[in-house]
């Protein structure tokens, strides 16, 4: 039974990552006229798109940018953020009840340090992921639920480290789209600052764990 729920989490999340490959995703103009059709429960539906979209492997960079572009940065990124972390938490506790007890069978020697470092320092470990850019955010929600994190401590980490990508998504709209522009580039030089800060910090959170144990 515990490997049957493994096999069952590894063939949705490969399903929901084919699917939204092929599926006719709404780009940023398409999306803010569905957001802005909805009126006043606006919000509210920008949200829960933001958390749907998230659990079903939807691009987050253009939910991101859409936030910014329809309720301003401020307003826009508290809305962002809550909607993601709510996705994750979707995927954390699919990924949770289905594969967790499968995997903890599982573990070698490097995997059971990796797992310390979740159940010891989960918001910190949680951090370090959200920090590196090269980690699909998707597919770290449903890799977090199958280590020993709290569900607290995930939502917290999950939360914080949204933080930054968020709001400069939100801010630079979408500069990524244009590499040449010097709003790309102060967002390339973020995001790789970012991502060494993130390495710097998961290597010493293992070295750490390595020494408790």
């Amino acid at each position: 039974m515990r490997r049957a729920g493994l096999v069952v989490l590894a063939l949705l999340v490969v399903a929901l990552a084919v699917v939204a490959q092929l599926a006719d995703i709404p780009d940023g103009a398409g999306l803010r006229e569905l957001v802005r059709t909805a009126g006043p429960a606006a919000p509210v539906v920008f949200l829960a798109v933001c958390a749907f979209g998230t659990a079903v492997f939807f691009p987050k960079p253009v939910l991101a940018t859409a936030a910014g572009l329809l309720f301003g940065v401020g307003w826009g990124s508290v809305l962002a953020i809550a909607g993601f972390t709510a996705g994750a938490m979707i995927a954390f506790t699919v990924a949770r009840m289905l594969g967790r007890d499968a995997i903890a069978g599982w573990m070698g020697e490097r995997l059971k340090v990796v797992e310390e470092v979740f159940a010891r320092r989960g918001v910190e470990a949680t951090l370090v992921v959200r920090l590196l850019p090269i980690v699909p955010f998707a597919l770290a929600n449903y890799g977090a639920g199958v280590t020993s994190v709290r569900g607290r401590d995930f939502a917290v980490g999950t939360a914080l480290g949204l933080v930054p990508s968020t709001v400069l998504a939100a801010v630079l709209g979408d500069a990524l789209s244009d590499l040449g522009s010097p709003r790309s580039i102060v967002a390339l030089s973020i995001w790789a600052v970012l991502a060494v800060a993130g390495l710097w910090w998961g290597r010493s959170l293992v070295k750490a764990a390595r020494v408790d144990t």
